[in-house]
């Protein structure tokens, strides 16, 4: 990354690399006019046949319990899958404003004294947005390596994954590639669009970090202009008017989130639970060999979810704090009042939820691993 000495440049190329996802999947809502066109509608015949296999999938397996647990790991992906087109498209809008909001951002504060946190800030992002990737890589290789393995070693044709296309014979030698095919665009379609949804939100939430390293910056300036010796009242109060516009940008932008992702949230805690139990059950009783990839990527978004939740918490609280340090009885009643207000603000911030549930951090993800092991042992019992 030593070739960025801006973070804006950084931003782009990262913003870049989302776009190049984004448009494989027909959803590069950043293309000049951008429109429904044939990728999108690719995805959303994909997804059609993918719900309607499944279902299909339900009756041909139904003797086989653990073909359909094995289908019901798919349908969690698919409800994720289902929830991201839908935010994408139908509110590519917002995800546009966002996009330019924060380049603005990054470009506006491109010379500040606090510059090197947010490169730094951007360099993070995109190292973890890459090891998503390479993460969500890995699990479709080792889906598309077991077919493989399974006939060189035993002569036996299998399936990438448990489900059958509706009037498709996956058990003769025609329907057997078309069913692979099917399945093969739809590991690609799962790899590259969930890489780049779950960068957007990465993007999104930790952004937050550089907004508010730049603000509690500027909080510390302000106290250190109310303890010069000839205090410049004018510059104090036009940096006390820079502030609170600053603060209720950043309230704005937290509250845009949370209205955007409230739902997504929850789908994928939910799906995301669903999945890593009825996976870890299926190693343990089935040999589900490539639930072990599977599993890397199911703990690596809830894990995501939770830390990004944290994070919000975490730089809320942070602008309080700085709040706190202020040296407040060395302004005018005005100001202080002012200040007040700020203070209130900060000390109700917008939090990152489960569905309005549960607060979204790391305690809850102690809960939901908890969870998981409760459900894991109910179907073990049940299972016996």
């Amino acid at each position: 990354m030593n070739q960025f000495q801006k973070s804006y440049e950084l931003y782009d190329y990262n913003l870049i690399f989302i776009r190049r996802l984004a448009d494989v999947c027909g959803l590069d809502i950043m293309a000049k006019n951008y429109t429904f066109n044939f990728r999108t509608l690719l995805i959303l015949i994909l997804t059609i046949v993918s719900t309607a296999s499944v279902l299909h999938s339900y009756v041909f397996y139904y003797q086989n319990w653990f073909r359909i647990l094995e289908t019901t790991v798919l349908i969690s992906l698919i409800m994720q899958a289902i929830v991201k087109l839908y935010n994408a498209y139908i509110h590519r809008h917002f995800y546009e404003t966002m996009y330019d909001r924060l380049r603005d951002f990054h470009y506006k504060y491109r010379n500040h004294k606090n510059h090197e946190q947010l490169l730094l800030v951007m360099e993070k992002i995109h190292m973890v947005t890459k090891a998503f990737f390479a993460s969500y890589i890995v699990t479709g290789c080792c889906f598309f390596v077991f077919p493989v393995y399974v006939y060189l070693t035993e002569r036996r044709r299998e399936l990438l994954i448990s489900i059958r296309i509706p009037y498709i014979d996956a058990d003769s030698v025609s329907g057997y590639v078309v069913t692979m095919c099917f399945q093969s665009s739809l590991l690609v379609t799962f790899v590259i669009g969930f890489t780049a949804a779950d960068s957007v939100i990465l993007l999104f939430v930790c952004s937050l970090i550089a907004i508010v390293d730049v603000f509690t910056y500027d909080l510390r300036e302000l106290t250190a202009m109310l303890n010069e010796t000839y205090p410049n009242r004018f510059a104090i109060r036009k940096r006390m008017r820079q502030l609170f516009m600053q603060q209720l940008e950043i309230i704005e932008y937290e509250s845009d989130l949370d209205e955007r992702y409230f739902v997504s949230y929850f789908i994928q805690i939910l799906s995301g639970v669903m999945g890593i139990t009825i996976t870890l059950f299926l190693i343990y009783k089935a040999n589900y060999v490539q639930g072990c990839a599977l599993l890397l990527s199911l703990f690596g978004q809830l894990l995501e979810m939770c830390l990004l939740g944290t994070i919000f918490s975490i730089k809320n609280e942070e602008i309080t704090e700085a709040f706190y340090g202020m040296d407040w009885y060395l302004m005018d009643i005005l100001e202080q009042k002012c200040i007040a207000l700020m203070l209130h603000k900060s000390q109700h911030f917008v939090q990152m939820t489960v569905g309005g549930l549960r607060p979204l951090n790391m305690e809850t993800f102690i809960v939901i691993i908890k969870s998981i092991y409760t459900y894991l042992m109910m179907l073990i019992t049940v299972f016996k």
